[in-house]
């Protein structure tokens, strides 16, 4: 179904990159979280984000191969984090996220926003070429 020797579409290196643009988002999400924060709101943000980081490397690392479940799981991945930032920022009252530039917020949402989209339209691209390959029996090479 899947081969290494075949190059990326543009799409899929546009999610790919969409999906790296978002990992640093994170990071400097968690920065100024844990630079503006109490202790206890540290070790809150740390625990939370590390599985989101992870998560993210891994998608990086199995899109780049053409899996599709990596594309389905990166744009899960950019939908959780745009609803995430969506209700950390409309909460005042919560610590977490406090003092994050109204510029990196935005910039969080709307890559958040692209890598889900991107990633959903890869996902669709490879499922349309894994079937084409799987169905047509005639493959003509000439």
């Amino acid at each position: 179904m899947k081969s290494a020797t075949e190059p990326l579409s543009v799409n899929m290196k546009t999610s790919i990159v969409l999906l790296e643009v978002f990992l640093v988002a994170i990071i400097i999400a968690l920065i100024v979280t844990i630079m503006n924060s109490v202790f206890a709101v540290q070790i809150l943000a740390i625990t939370l984000v590390s599985p989101i980081i992870i998560l993210t490397i891994v998608f990086i690392y199995y899109c780049r191969r053409r899996n599709v479940w990596s594309y389905v799981g990166a744009s899960i991945l950019g939908v959780i984090g745009v609803i995430l930032r969506v209700i950390i920022s409309t909460q005042p009252n919560l610590e977490v996220g406090g003092g994050l530039p109204i510029g990196i917020t935005v910039l969080y949402m709307v890559v958040g926003a692209l890598v889900a989209l991107k990633s959903y339209e890869s996902f669709l691209e490879l499922r349309t070429l894994n079937y084409k390959k799987d169905n047509n029996p005639k493959i003509n090479l000439k």
